[in-house]
């Protein structure tokens, strides 16, 4: 069954549970939209719509049970108790509550969204004039850990309960961050944005229990040589008579042939680069033009502008399809959450499907989102669409 504690922001130390009657949940990696105007973008673990009658908030005084569930303070554990473990799947913190007579309301602010919050700047180092800081000779997932440390334990009450990993691995890669440019520097927005670079990697946050009493989350992010977390085939999935997921859909969408991309600068000074395949154009039986834009106006190198232009047009420029499909967790034959993550890799073995032929597909998992139900909704990366290949 799903058991919800409450936690420490900060710290990540475990309060107590806490009975709420309901709530919906979703995890990701990356982006699991089909949309051609969004990037890879960053993982997140969330929930919403949660609504717990005071009787079931800790506190014997109106006072405590305010600090119980103080906006930002306190935090929410969710995780799956399968009668002998406890396997942890989304921490956040309390986000905007709301209170009535009967009840309090609120929604978790996941990492990102805390790290949304916080900018790239070394404390003590915003004034004028003050210098840039500068990360050479590492890898993106070494840049992005550093990132990370700066923006919560490099400040005063920065603290998160992170295990950021290796901040030296060495690489090619280089970023500079002028604390003048703070309004471009949130590190969410950086962490996007060094995952939308082609060949950029997958950033994630993945909860789990440090001992009986703390919860902590590993900062997992793809390497410059696989930028892909979780590539472990984990799981097969059955599509199909018998199978052990149902409510299967397959989403499809039409190439994109053309990104126009802007950096900073401001009008004909403004740093441009156009990336484009007309290839599926100029086809026989062709595609008509299809074309999006990208904007980045705290980019000011050209090659990282052209990188982030291509990156967005190697993902769109194919004919694509998307699965979704359930899985019931009283299924024996079911992957159970902690088991199985986005990112990680799951043969679906699709049978009499009418547009996608008979067969196995490796297929990267991208999201995963519930209730308190045994219910659970999984997405996939898209894949090339095989009616089109």
């Amino acid at each position: 069954m799903w058991r919800c504690y409450l936690c420490d922001t900060a710290t990540g130390a475990v309060r107590s549970p806490i009975d709420i009657p309901s709530l919906s949940w979703s995890l990701t990696v990356s982006d699991a939209s089909l949309s051609t105007t969004k990037g890879k973008g960053t993982g997140e673990g969330e929930a919403r719509s949660v609504v717990v009658p005071w009787s079931a908030v800790p506190g014997s005084t109106w006072r405590e049970k305010a600090s119980s569930l103080s906006a930002g303070r306190r935090a929410l554990l969710l995780g799956w108790d399968d009668g002998g473990s406890f396997y942890p799947v989304v921490f956040g913190a309390v986000g905007s509550r709301t209170d009535t007579v009967d009840d309090t309301s609120f929604s978790l602010d996941s990492v990102m969204q805390i790290l949304a919050s916080r900018y790239m700047v070394r404390e003590g180092e915003f004034y004028k004039g003050a210098a840039a800081l500068s990360l050479s000779g590492l890898s993106l997932r070494a840049i992005a850990a550093n990132v990370g440390w700066y923006c919560t334990e490099g400040k005063p009450g920065g603290s998160l309960p992170i295990d950021w990993g290796d901040f030296y691995e060495a690489g090619e890669h280089e970023r500079t961050y002028w604390p003048y440019n703070v309004s471009n520097l949130a590190c969410a927005d950086i962490f996007e944005k060094i995952a939308n670079v082609i060949g950029g990697p997958d950033i994630a946050f993945r909860p789990y229990m440090a001992d009986g009493a703390r919860v902590r989350l590993k900062f997992e992010a793809g390497s410059d040589a696989d930028a892909y977390i979780g590539q472990r085939l984990v799981r097969t999935l059955r599509i199909g008579p018998g199978g052990n997921a149902g409510n299967a859909s397959v989403a499809h969408l039409a190439p994109v042939s053309r990104v126009y991309a802007t950096g900073a600068g401001s009008e004909a000074e403004e740093l441009v680069h156009l990336a484009e395949d007309l290839s599926r154009v100029n086809a026989a039986d062709p595609w008509p033009l299809m074309e999006e834009t990208f904007n980045d106006s705290s980019t000011e190198d050209g090659a990282l502008l052209a990188a982030h232009a291509d990156g967005r047009l190697a993902a769109d420029s194919r004919p694509m399809a998307q699965l979704t499909c359930e899985i019931n967790l009283g299924d024996a034959d079911a992957p159970r959450p902690g088991d199985l993550w986005p990112g990680d890799v799951v043969n679906v073995r699709f049978q009499g499907f009418p547009t996608v032929p008979d067969g196995d597909y490796a297929l990267r998992l991208m999201q995963m989102s519930g209730d308190l139900g045994m219910s659970v909704r999984l997405k996939f990366d898209p894949f090339i669409d095989p009616m089109e290949a």
